[in-house]
């Protein structure tokens, strides 16, 4: 029985003290600090985790002191292990213009706290930090002015050639690129460049989208003729092929689509029966891409 009053008070103890509001400050560094420094404090205020903090009781920025000056204050408030935490980020600003090293005194402040308990007014103690004076560093007296001044530094060498050569490449392989390009447009002076007859050619029976049974699909093989006729200077007949597939050996691979492409269109325009072999508007737009594919090539 005497056992379990005894940890029956211990618990009440414990518990008691668990709930007291407690204040713990910390600083980035108690000393070091010279006139115009900023000085960094976090107050840590822990309460029950019912407790509620008065915002109108935290300290203002302004002037503390003559020369002392609260310049921001800010607060986290969070839960740890069963108990409110309230954190106060302070940052004072130090005016103090000190002769010699020694502390000033940060002022206290009161903080408003409501628990269960009732209202209750939380001190955070004064503290203390250290301040230093700027002191005058005299150099050995020296017999001219200029002795004071430290010698100027040795200048780095630095090395032109690379980034001149990568340069002069890059410029070379920009006109490079430019050139093929302008070749390729027939912007000047390539503007004389030998027509494409063929590649429009392609390009336009791509966009008609011609069928075999249609009206467009003759009208297509006039226009391969007529493009055959341009490339040959003159009318190209299929007695002239192997004359022209001298002249032009580009296309000398594509004979036989020629000698096909010439019977149909003679069976299509000039009467005659039709064959199993004859062009069909996909195979006739193949074969003027297979035209416009070597006249590129040569």
């Amino acid at each position: 029985m005497c056992i379990a009053c005894l940890a029956f008070a211990l618990y009440t103890a414990f518990s008691a003290s668990a709930q007291d509001v407690t204040v713990r400050i910390h600083l980035a560094r108690p000393f070091g600090y010279f006139v115009g420094d900023l000085i960094h404090a976090r107050i840590d205020v822990s309460a029950p985790p019912e407790a509620l903090l008065s915002r109108a009781s935290l300290p203002n920025p302004g002037p503390l002191t003559g020369s002392l000056e609260l310049r921001d204050v800010k607060l986290r408030e969070t839960v740890e292990h069963g108990a409110r935490l309230w954190r106060l980020d302070l940052t004072y600003q130090n005016f103090y213009v000190a002769l010699d090293v020694r502390e000033i005194e940060i002022p206290s402040f009161d903080l408003a706290i409501s628990t269960a308990a009732g209202a209750e007014t939380v001190k955070v103690p004064a503290w203390r930090v250290g301040v230093s004076p700027l002191r005058e560093i005299t150099p050995q007296k020296q017999e001219e002015a200029t002795d004071y001044m430290r010698p100027d530094g040795s200048a780095v060498f630095v090395n032109e050639t690379t980034p001149r050569n990568l340069a002069i490449g890059a410029g070379a392989a920009a006109l490079l690129a430019l050139a093929l390009v302008a070749r390729d447009r027939a912007w000047p002076p390539f503007q004389r460049r030998k027509v494409r007859v063929f590649s429009a050619l392609a390009n336009e029976l791509s966009a008609r989208r011609i069928e075999s049974g249609d009206g467009d699909f003759g009208a297509a093989i006039q226009s391969v003729h007529r493009a055959l006729d341009a490339v040959n200077g003159a009318t190209l007949l299929s007695a002239d092929l192997p004359d022209f597939l001298r002249r032009r050996s580009e296309f000398g691979p594509l004979r036989a689509d020629f000698e096909r492409f010439f019977a149909a269109s003679k069976r299509r325009f000039f009467g005659g029966e039709r064959s199993s072999d004859d062009f069909r508007a996909d195979e006739l737009t193949r074969f003027v891409s297979a035209l416009a594919k070597r006249e590129r090539a040569g």
